[in-house]
């Protein structure tokens, strides 16, 4: 493959991650509305986060193998066709009546959920093959335009549904569809496939027998286990501190993803530089001291106002932080799912990753929702986000040697194979 064709490539995988968490974040300033229209508890509306990620976690390690199978190219064109159709599920579930609303919301993040899980896998485990050894800068990347898709989210979803739900919702699709041709005239570039499924998949029993991939795949829990519930909680922390409407929380959101997206570009290429370790170390300090302090802001500072911007500040750099604890973990479970079934293909190992992933981006929100309800305090639940930080500085510093080694044997492998 040729620099303009992997140029090409790398753009219609960007778009594609752009879009896919730009819909994954365009309902999170709406949770504060929808949960009055729909009269859910704090608890309803975190689940309707946590449910985009359900897909992810059953499923997978089985559209891992179907990349394998069928081609990155492929995979992402069909789930961005699902993208679209979800996105108009959610003016459906706003209009009708004969059904309950929240049951059809629902359903559209399990679809909007799995199409996403479908990009993830197949996304990552292109760039692994066509950047084999850049694959860190080249995730950073992608993570960074995912992030930027989280940023943009937020934004025009919040703006959109101020001025009316048809207008988010179809704007929504319209941008979705808009990558379609994007990605078609580069499927070819992306990857066809092999025609039969990769060799194997990744149980969640295969995540506890094997103590490299358990302890992998516990930090990439950790880390988004503590993203999924602010994403999911923040909207209402403003609502209740400031009173803001879904605009001007999508607008608030700006300061947490732009912080993330640079951080995902610059620990990215540090990382293919210097290697993981010490940056992974570094990052889970910052985000751990961040979430105390946030915790602490909350419960000891009675001006609720000052208190919120604040927090919006040490969100930031947490945001920023945390990426560096994320980026380097993605080559690490190529070579982790590798040592249990053989080389296989990068579909495989990268559902596995996607299968960790998910996981805390489940419970995060399903945690942070039914705190708030017990403890009515947005101090103790913020601060006790704190706790998942620390379990994942513990991990990285206890099996320092495990990960560098694990890292440098995957880069190894990549040179080998220029």
């Amino acid at each position: 493959m040729n620099e303009t064709e992997k140029k090409w490539a790398f753009w219609a995988l960007s778009c594609a991650f752009l879009v896919d968490f730009l819909g994954y974040a365009f309902i999170v300033p709406i949770l504060p509305s929808w949960k009055q229209e729909f009269a859910l508890s704090n608890t309803e509306a975190t689940a309707l986060v946590s449910l985009w990620a359900v897909p992810l976690f059953l499923l997978g390690p089985k559209t891992g193998r179907i990349t394998d199978k069928f081609g990155a190219g492929k995979t992402i064109l069909f789930s961005l066709f699902c993208l679209t159709a979800a996105a108009l599920l959610y003016l459906v579930a706003m209009k009708v009546t004969f059904v309950d609303g929240f049951i059809i919301l629902a359903i559209a993040r399990l679809i909007h959920g799995l199409s996403g899980a479908a990009i993830l896998t197949a996304g990552f485990a292109a760039a692994s093959d066509i950047w084999p050894t850049k694959f860190g800068e080249i995730s950073g990347k992608l993570i960074a335009m995912a992030t930027i898709g989280g940023l943009l989210g937020p934004v025009i979803g919040g703006v959109a549904y101020t001025i009316g739900p048809e207008y988010a919702f179809i704007g929504l699709a319209l941008i979705t569809a808009a990558i379609i041709p994007v990605v078609y005239v580069t499927t070819k570039e992306l990857g066809q496939g092999s025609g039969e499924p990769a060799q194997g998949s990744v149980p969640l029993r295969v995540f506890i027998q094997n103590p490299v991939l358990f302890r992998i795949g516990l930090l990439v829990t950790m880390t988004t286990l503590a993203t999924g519930a602010l994403e999911a909680g923040i909207p209402l922390f403003l609502e209740d501190n400031l009173g803001l409407n879904a605009a001007w929380i999508g607008a608030v959101l700006l300061v947490m993803v732009v912080a993330q997206g640079i951080g995902g570009w610059m620990w990215g290429a540090l990382v293919d530089r210097n290697g993981p370790v010490k940056y992974m170390i570094f990052g889970w300090w910052i985000v751990t001291i961040a979430m105390l302090a946030a915790g602490y802001v909350a419960y000891s500072i009675s001006d609720a106002t000052l208190a919120a911007y604040c927090i919006i500040v040490i969100l930031g750099i947490f945001q920023f932080a945390i990426a560096a604890a994320q980026v380097p973990m993605l080559p690490m479970v190529d070579t982790a799912t590798s040592q249990v079934y053989g080389k296989g293909g990068a579909g495989l190992a990268f559902g596995a990753f996607g299968t960790a992933w998910a996981a805390g981006t489940i419970i995060g929100p399903m945690v942070i929702g039914p705190v708030f309800d017990y403890t009515g305090s947005w101090g103790i639940t913020l601060g006790i986000l704190a706790i998942p930080m620390f379990v994942g500085l513990i991990i990285t510093v206890t099996n320092r040697q495990m990960l560098r080694d694990c890292y440098n044997t995957e880069m190894s492998k990549r040179l080998e194979s220029e």
